[in-house]
């Protein structure tokens, strides 16, 4: 009976894990659709001007795809060059200077980075570390080596920079920490698998491999 309702518990958390933030991204995805349909609604009210009768569904649906897909194509080429490159930067630096608006803003921006660029590429590998405590660990991800100026400052010969992401979002949330190399302890975990462990609160920890833990 027990294992029924732990074996329940646990369907019930997985589906609010993966409902919640689908519904969250479609509805976000809908309010942006929608208000650059609104802004190209000039496009299509040519359209249907342009044609003698009242233009097949088809058409306008073809006419519609075509302009945010150009849409998209306009904005991506302008933010590139000069100075669209330095309006692009101006715009991101204003908005996150906003409060309230900034931390809405940075996160929906990097989850659109995440989604298009696959942003765990930035992240060299998985570690674990002790924090917040000692006797308590968490997964970190190596980001780069320590600069010699922190490690002079904190007196160790050698350290390195992890990044401990916070959940349900360890692409946008964390903490950055130099800590020594003895401290960091290797484990046996790809990025992808650390993401998805985080990402759902350490429900998907029980599909990972098993680990091999040492000092780096």
């Amino acid at each position: 009976m027990a294992d029924s309702a732990s074996r329940v518990q646990r369907w019930l958390i997985n589906g609010i894990v993966i409902t919640i933030p689908l519904v969250a991204t479609l509805l976000v995805v809908l309010v942006v659709l929608d208000f650059i349909l609104g802004v190209l609604s000039p496009i299509i009210t040519g359209v249907t001007y342009v044609w003698p009768d009242e233009p097949p569904v088809p058409v306008i649906q073809l006419a519609t795809l075509l302009s945010v897909i150009g849409f998209f194509l306009v904005i991506g080429i302008i933010a590139e060059h000069t100075p669209g490159k330095y309006i692009s930067e101006r715009v991101h630096g204003t908005m996150e200077t906003i409060p309230g608006v900034s931390t809405v803003y940075e996160s929906v921006r990097r989850a659109s980075k995440l989604l298009l660029d696959n942003e765990t590429d930035q992240f060299q590998d998985v570690k674990l570390v002790e924090f917040p405590h000692e006797g308590a660990y968490m997964l970190g991800f190596l980001t780069a080596e320590t600069p010699p100026v922190v490690e002079a400052s904190a007196g160790e010969d050698e350290m390195v920079t992890i990044m401990v992401p916070l959940a349900p979002n360890p692409a946008t949330n964390g903490y950055v920490m130099h800590m020594p190399t003895e401290k960091v302890h290797e484990v046996d975990l790809t990025v992808e698998e650390a993401f998805r462990s985080i990402a759902t609160l350490g429900v998907a920890a029980d599909s990972l491999g098993d680990g091999e833990y040492s000092d780096t």
